[in-house]
């Protein structure tokens, strides 16, 4: 039982007894003597007078906040992942900005979406690389392509324009090109990796028919596949593959 009920009692049976606002004066009452619990109050170690001296009052327990809805999870998980993908156009903006290639990024609500313009397929290579980009593909635009890849939790879409074009050019002028995952690839000339070595092809395929490579004056072989995945982006080198012979294939 409430301990301060018996006090609370006893002062409403002598206040029933007064005129005017005898409700009104009860309540106020009871609120000076402490006996009545304010919501609003920091929780806590309360002071009250008694005729003994001043001693504390219970504090009261503030009740759990309820569990969110279904719906109110929802909303709140949305607007979680709208944050970040305004903190991550933030990151990205002050990271890659100053690249030449570089046009601008933007939130569309939960997803990041970031504009090149690619005047060389190298470059291009370098953005796939850099950003986890495994492949890309046409969008509704024939002059843009668009790659799409993870940052953190957060989906990005990355929009290069003018990639369709510089692959037509790649392919136009390659001795023997080979397309893998989007980008054109001149079998006909060594391709440097990103560690410095250089990788050439010699007329060999795998079983699935993807072109093997070597290392100059080694005799195992990758295939270019796994070359660009280990060791990517691989750049064109000038010097040709004296010994690559055969026609296109890819």
């Amino acid at each position: 039982m409430n301990k301060n009920l018996p006090a609370a009692i006893t002062m409403v049976r002598e206040l029933l007894a007064g005129d005017g606002d005898v409700a009104t004066t009860i309540g106020h009452a009871l609120d000076g003597a402490g006996l009545l619990v304010d919501p609003e109050r920091t929780f806590g170690a309360v002071l009250r007078r008694t005729p003994q001296g001043w001693a504390p009052v219970a504090p009261a327990t503030q009740p759990a906040p309820p569990e969110p809805t279904e719906l109110e999870q929802q909303a709140s998980d949305w607007d979680a992942a709208c944050q970040r993908a305004a903190q991550l156009v933030e990151a990205i903006r002050s990271t890659y900005a100053a690249e030449p290639d570089f046009v601008g990024v933007r939130a569309d609500r939960d997803t990041v979406v970031i504009s090149l313009q690619i005047t060389d397929l190298s470059r291009w290579a370098g953005w796939m690389s850099t950003l986890g980009i495994v492949e890309h593909q046409l969008t509704g635009l024939d002059y843009v392509v668009c790659g799409r890849t993870t940052i953190g939790d957060v989906p990005v879409s990355v929009l290069a324009y003018d990639v369709p074009e510089v692959q037509a050019v790649a392919q136009a002028k390659a001795r023997r090109p080979y397309r893998h995952a989007g980008l054109i690839y001149d079998l006909a000339v060594g391709h440097k990796d990103i560690t410095g070595d250089t990788w050439y092809f010699h007329g060999d395929y795998s079983a699935e028919g993807m072109p093997l490579l070597s290392q100059d004056g080694r005799p195992e072989r990758c295939t270019l596949a796994a070359v660009v995945d280990l060791l990517g982006p691989i750049l064109p080198v000038r010097e040709p593959v004296a010994a690559a012979q055969g026609g296109e294939r890819g």
